[in-house]
């Protein structure tokens, strides 16, 4: 019996649906593989029909969107393992077996490497979804490899699948969600490269970057606004909407200055290098009250902001 379920959601990628299909197809162990296309036209319905004979079960007709087809597929899903992987990306070779490799009896997830190609197969850069020391850091700390993180498959369906309000960061939802109900003790970490995500003009990374960090904002909004807010994130918040049904429940002994702390660092680096000085300042003041940096950091950022203001002058 295959021991992973891999969903892909399609919508006209003739361009690139045969290699992902390859790449599932050549994994060296049987794959429930579960392709939702959309309604396509461009002729994507024609490779998946040509490749038909590798799949466990594949659709065409129109849906709600990339959430929603997973979620379809998540209905046919019957394996240990579960992840979805777009088509315009690609398992690496013996990708599932190192998943085996090195989850243990309990765990939940399986976090790998994600390495990102352009369309001349050059590396632009590798990442995953780092896991921290602490809750709070993870969760402050949001980054993402998406087609190298593998749940099991009763976890995605105990939280509900994916948020079909979501369209862009449908992922972090789910990791959040996870996170937060059952916490990162049982999550396993590999170096290897799991996945590999191609980097192109088509992809919603890409073309959709303001409305995905708008998206990504919104979700934090609705986590943080679970916790008493200084006026800089209340202010920074106004401009981000929470996504409809986006909501999340912290544990009761979630640190609230240490999450905090986490997640404004990044704020506060970025309106320092756009020399937004004062907001620069006031993010600065939340951060120090976790252990985002250490005693001798934020002395370097007291001297570097202050610095940078005596030379506006």
């Amino acid at each position: 019996m295959p021991e992973f379920s891999v969903i892909t959601p399609v919508l006209n990628q003739a361009s690139t649906i045969e290699k992902c299909i390859e790449s599932v197809a050549m994994q060296n162990m049987d794959v429930e593989h579960i392709i939702i296309d959309g309604g396509s036209t461009d002729g994507t319905v024609d490779i998946i029909r040509k490749h038909e004979g590798k799949l466990k079960f594949w659709v065409t007709e129109p849906d709600r969107g990339q959430s929603h087809a997973i979620n379809k597929g998540l209905e046919q899903a019957t394996c240990a393992w579960f992840n979805w992987l777009n088509a315009d990306d690609q398992l690496t070779e013996n990708a599932l077996q190192t998943v085996l490799q090195t989850a243990k009896s309990d765990t939940q997830v399986v976090v790998g490497k994600c390495k990102h190609v352009n369309t001349d197969g050059e590396t632009v850069a590798e990442g995953s979804a780092r896991i921290w020391d602490s809750l709070e850091a993870t969760l402050g700390n949001y980054s993402m490899g998406q087609p190298s993180v593998f749940y099991r498959t009763e976890i995605v369906k105990q939280l509900g699948g994916l948020n079909e309000n979501l369209h862009l960061c449908l992922d972090m939802d789910l990791w959040f969600r996870f996170l937060l109900k059952y916490g990162q003790n049982r999550i396993e970490t590999t170096d290897a490269v799991l996945s590999e995500f191609l980097v192109h003009e088509g992809g919603k990374s890409s073309s959709q970057a303001e409305k995905m960090r708008a998206e990504k904002y919104g979700i934090y909004h609705s986590l943080l606004s679970n916790f008493e807010l200084p006026d800089v994130l209340v202010e920074f918040f106004a401009y981000h909407q929470i996504p409809k049904l986006a909501q999340y429940q912290p544990p009761s002994n979630l640190n609230a200055d240490e999450i905090l702390s986490n997640f404004t660092w990044h704020l506060m680096v970025g309106a320092y290098e756009q020399k937004a000085l004062t907001t620069s300042e006031l993010f600065f003041d939340v951060v120090k009250k976790g252990s985002r940096l250490s005693e001798r950091q934020k002395l370097e950022w007291i001297a570097r902001i202050a610095a940078a203001k005596f030379k506006t002058r």
